[in-house]
Parts: structure tokens; C-alpha cells; sequence
């Protein structure tokens, strides 16, 4: 069972998704702040498994959350809250650390299968993120054909630096707007393990971005 720490913007949205994770099977809720600065001690202490933060709050915004959390001695998985995936912060903040999304539309719902999949290690990419991704590494999409084979799947060849040839072929095949079951059809495997792929790849962003600022 994941423990969670709740960052909210709003006082009205904290307490609804406070409640919500009281009441909730299969996560525990760590504590929670409407703020990053009063939270970081508290979460230190804690050390949860997960924090679930909104892209932006009072005091911060989401790379900045990623970069604080990056800097305790035991890092939580990031799990950002979004009203929805095109948001512009979203990308650099996955860039910077952050581990998954979840659209939250208000009404909570998804929230505690998000958490769990989270713990998981298994993660998602929405369309525009994967082409932004595939920009972030400097690869161009595979042939369409290519990537649609089961075969691509097990392509452990480089496709760049920090990348092979599966991690770019399921990135063109989501950001050709395929679903995650269709993949896993696809590559006759199970759409957990398509979204623990896709979890590695958001790792592999880190990795990227933290060689960029050292360069």
C-alpha cells in the first residue's frame, strides 16, 4: 500500500482530495499542504512513497517540486496533477524529475488507480508528450510499419545516446495516438508492462535532463 503526500492549489481542492484518500482502499495518506515550502520538513520526515502535487502552487511550481524532492535523502515517486495533458509546464516537469500524471478533472476520479499504478513503476504518455519526447532525445519517428511488428518490441539496438530502438518504436506508436491496450495487441504483451516501459522512459528524461545541466 503506498503512502502519499497531497500537495493542492486551493484550499477547497485539498480538502476534497484529503477526503478522498482518507476514504480510499489501497493508499495512505501521509499528510498534506497547500504549500511546498511548509511541506518539505514534514515530507522529509515521513519519507512517502509517492507525492501527488498540482503543476502549480502557491509558492512553486512543479520543477521546482521535482527538484526539492530530488534532493532528500529518500526520493518519492512525482505524481503531477493536471486539468489536462497539453498543459506546457507538463513536459519539462517530467523532464525534471517528475514520474507520472494524472488528468484530474475535479471530481477525483482515477486518482487512487493513478497512485496505485504509480507505485507500480507503470506510467503514460498522451500523444503530444511522446512527440516531445521523441524531440527531447533527438530521434525521429520509426517507420509506422516497423514499429506495429511484436518484433519491435524486443529491439534492444541504440537509437541514440540513452535510448534503443523499442523505447523509440513505442514512442511513435503512442505518438501516432495509439492506446496502450492496442500497443500491448500489438507486441502480444500486457498493458502493464507497456506502461512500465513507458515508466523507464520518463527515467530516461531525467537522466537527459540532468546531463544537459551538467553540460
Amino acid at each position: 500500500m503506498p503512502t502519499v503526500y497531497l500537495l493542492r492549489l486551493g484550499e477547497t481542492a485539498l480538502q476534497r482530495t484529503r477526503s478522498l484518500l482518507l476514504r480510499a482502499d489501497g493508499v495512505e495518506l501521509a499528510g498534506s499542504s497547500g504549500n511546498l515550502t511548509d511541506a518539505l520538513q514534514e515530507i522529509h520526515s515521513l519519507a512517502p512513497d509517492i507525492v501527488a502535487s498540482d503543476l502549480r502552487l502557491v509558492d512553486a511550481h512543479a520543477m521546482r517540486v521535482a527538484h526539492e524532492l530530488g534532493r532528500l535523502p529518500v526520493r518519492p515517486q512525482l505524481l503531477l496533477l493536471t486539468p489536462t495533458a497539453d498543459d506546457l509546464q507538463l513536459f519539462a516537469a517530467l523532464s525534471a524529475g517528475a514520474n507520472a500524471y494524472h488528468v484530474d478533472d475535479g471530481s477525483g476520479a482515477g486518482l487512487v488507480e493513478a497512485l496505485a499504478r504509480l507505485h507500480d513503476r507503470r506510467s503514460m504518455l498522451s500523444p503530444q508528450l511522446a512527440r516531445q519526447a521523441l524531440a527531447a532525445f533527438g530521434i525521429e519517428r520509426s517507420p509506422l510499419v516497423t514499429a506495429r511488428q511484436a518484433a519491435a518490441a524486443l529491439d534492444a539496438t541504440p537509437a541514440g545516446r540513452q535510448i534503443e530502438q523499442a523505447s523509440r518504436h513505442l514512442l511513435t506508436l503512442l505518438a501516432q495516438g495509439l492506446l496502450l491496450a492496442e500497443i500491448a495487441t500489438l507486441w502480444v504483451l500486457d498493458a502493464a508492462e507497456v506502461e512500465r516501459r513507458i515508466w523507464r522512459l520518463v527515467r530516461l528524461l531525467h537522466v537527459r535532463s540532468r546531463e544537459l545541466l551538467i553540460a
